[in-house]
């Protein structure tokens, strides 16, 4: 609720104006632009700014998954950066199936795994019928064809990925060795190459790529703007070779950049040619690019050496008829042990020293963190600035091999407190209060709140953690202007950042414990039982009931409905990326000129409403801006 708020609108005016985004546009007044009491919106919408994404994911076949559970990331890039927001760890058959958020304008999305990187489209028709998610197959650009050439070639053995099951290295041998690069000058920085007949000649350890005799005059190293590489020319078919150390029931992983240039069809393999103890290959593993970028490209093929494997070739093979291949930053490692034995191997594991721990799963993603917008008169009436309390957050959760939290870390940065009610704020996670050992971190200054001994608020039938029980401890008023960050021309106040600690006492399935961030809440002015929660959230034990239904609040219990007014409207918005909020009493209609059209079309339409840059979409007059 605003109290004693001052604007002096002719001096607020010229101050938004003097530091207005130049890749903004104020657009001319709309007389028949909506007040937010005017918008229609569905009941059924939540004001989401994310979408939900279900993947199922095949990882590799030519990888053994007896004894270990291959990682599957999932990332989009903002300005270069990779933002992670999701990790997960296959089954025993190489399957993983989940479904997580990402934010609404993410339109590509990135899978990695042992099996190399792709992408998917998420505004294309790769959706899967059965599930409405997307199937992502790493083993659809394998092949376990020998080497391909216009005569034909020796015909090795079909890979069998069940062959090796029987024949798994012990972890007791796997911790003693390294998985390091088993190659030697897989820059192409040494120019120094040997020879030899065809790829399923003898080789021996030479630590020398070998050139087949196809080749002979048409691979070497070259200078491609100061970086060494290999370049093969035209030629009908050929490959370099290197022996590498190998043996049953290893992993071993090769990656490798490779781009063209020039007319004429190429086609490129990597391949990883297990031998047995006399030399002959016993199977091809390959993973194969029909139609190669002119720009760098990253290749991966993973595969468990099948039983009788002594050694193993590395091999980059080509077919082409036309201009130039380049291959560089070739690496081949393994056996890529489990040191800590909890069947996710070093390479992949977060924690390779420790069985309880395994990866880190963010929200809202790895370099990037959400952020939360909230009024804070209900169940009054609302002016729809959002800016009573905003507050930044990122979530770390650290999982085992088995999918369950066992610790969490938090970071809450508090952005701006446009009111004077002096709010605390907290979560709640569906758990037992007693599933958590322990909370550090948190900013408790007054007497309004009762705690156990792990910190988790008393009283509460699920697991509640108070972040601050005054957020003007993290962001005091600076002495003039109407709350803090929210009055053009008042000084501004650098925002306090939390980090919260949850270390749980007995590790928790995530998948039963919800999705982050959870149910984030504030308790107003320090009055216990009045909490605002997201839209339809429900609240916590300790929220007193007779408050709903009362002044602008059409909460209905029974069908699950909270925190919403008789036309939808909400108290708090949730967005997955930072957010430049309002500036005091503007309605953030007012700022943000695609509000309305998105909240009236169910988030179908102007789904990127919020973000900057984006010419014609706001209103920098009614928008705070620090720089």
């Amino acid at each position: 609720m605003k109290r004693f708020k001052i604007i002096y609108l002719l001096i607020a005016v010229s101050l938004l104006a003097s530091c207005a985004k130049r890749d903004d546009v104020n657009p001319t007044p709309d007389p028949t632009k909506k007040t937010m009491d005017e918008l229609v919106i569905s009941p059924n919408f939540k004001f989401d700014n994310s979408k939900l994404i279900q993947v199922d994911v095949t990882l590799p076949y030519t990888v053994d998954y007896t004894a270990i559970r291959g990682r599957v990331d999932f990332y989009y890039l903002a300005n270069q950066t990779q933002n992670l927001v999701h990790s997960g760890l296959s089954d025993h058959q190489g399957r993983y199936a989940a479904s997580f958020e990402v934010p609404n304008f993410v339109s590509k999305l990135y899978a990695r795994s042992m099996g190399g990187t792709v992408e998917l489209d998420l505004n294309s028709a790769l959706k899967s019928s059965n599930d409405g998610g997307y199937t992502v197959n790493f083993g659809a650009t394998l092949t376990t064809d020998p080497p391909p050439t216009p005569e034909g070639s020796f015909k090795a053995s079909e890979f069998d990925p069940t062959a090796s099951a029987s024949s798994i290295t012990s972890n007791a041998t796997l911790k003693s060795q390294l998985a390091t690069n088993l190659l030697t000058n897989g820059t192409f920085d040494n120019n120094s190459f040997g020879s030899m007949a065809n790829w399923s000649s003898p080789m021996t350890y030479n630590q020398q790529w070998m050139i087949t005799s196809q080749l002979a005059g048409k691979a070497q190293q070259y200078n491609d703007g100061g970086n060494k590489v290999l370049r093969i020319g035209s030629t009908m078919y050929g490959g370099v070779a290197q022996l590498i150390t190998a043996s049953a029931g290893q992993l071993i992983t090769l990656t490798g950049d490779i781009k063209v240039s020039g007319s004429g069809a190429k086609y490129v393999w990597l391949y990883l040619i297990p031998r047995n103890a006399s030399g002959f290959p016993i199977s091809t593993i390959a993973v194969e690019e029909l139609s190669p970028s002119t720009s760098w490209k990253n290749y991966m093929v993973s595969a468990t050496m099948p039983a009788g494997t002594a050694s193993c070739e590395v091999l980059l093979w080509i077919n082409n008829y036309g201009g130039y291949i380049y291959y560089d930053n070739i690496v081949a490692t393994g056996p890529n042990p489990d040191a800590d034995h909890d069947g996710v191997i070093d390479a992949e594991d977060e924690y390779p020293a420790d069985a309880a721990r395994a990866y880190n799963l963010y929200y809202p993603a790895s370099n990037a963190f959400a952020t939360l917008a909230f009024e804070d008169n209900w169940p009054y009436k609302a002016d729809y600035d959002f800016n009573d309390l905003v507050i930044a957050l990122q979530h770390k959760m650290v999982l085992s091999a088995d999918y369950k939290l066992v610790d969490m870390y938090s970071k809450f940065s508090v952005k701006a407190i446009g009111a004077s009610f002096h709010n605390g704020f907290g979560f709640e996670m569906n758990m037992s209060p007693a599933a958590i050992g322990s909370i550090t971190g948190q900013s408790i200054t007054e007497n309004y709140l009762s705690f156990s001994g792990n910190n988790t608020e008393a009283g509460q039938s699920k697991a509640v953690v108070i972040v601050s029980d005054n957020m003007f401890k993290q962001l005091p008023h600076p002495g003039s202007g109407t709350g803090v960050n929210t009055t053009p021309g008042s000084p501004y106040v650098t925002p306090d950042t939390l980090q919260i600690h949850v270390a749980l006492a007995t590790p928790v399935s995530l998948s039963s414990i919800g999705s982050a961030p959870f149910n984030p809440f504030i308790i107003v002015n320090q009055v216990r039982g009045r909490e605002i929660h997201m839209i339809d959230h429900a609240p916590t034990t300790l929220a007193d009931a007779s408050l709903f239904g009362t002044g602008a609040d059409n909460s209905q219990a029974g069908a699950g409905q909270w925190y919403k007014t008789s036309n939808n409207l909400p108290w708090c918005i949730l967005l997955p990326s930072t957010f430049d909020y309002s500036v005091e009493k503007s309605a953030i209609i007012d700022g943000y000129l695609m509000f309305g059209q998105w909240a009236e079309s169910a988030g179908t339409q102007y789904s990127d409403w919020y973000l900057p840059g984006i010419p014609g979409y706001r209103d920098v007059n009614y928008i705070y801006e620090t720089e």
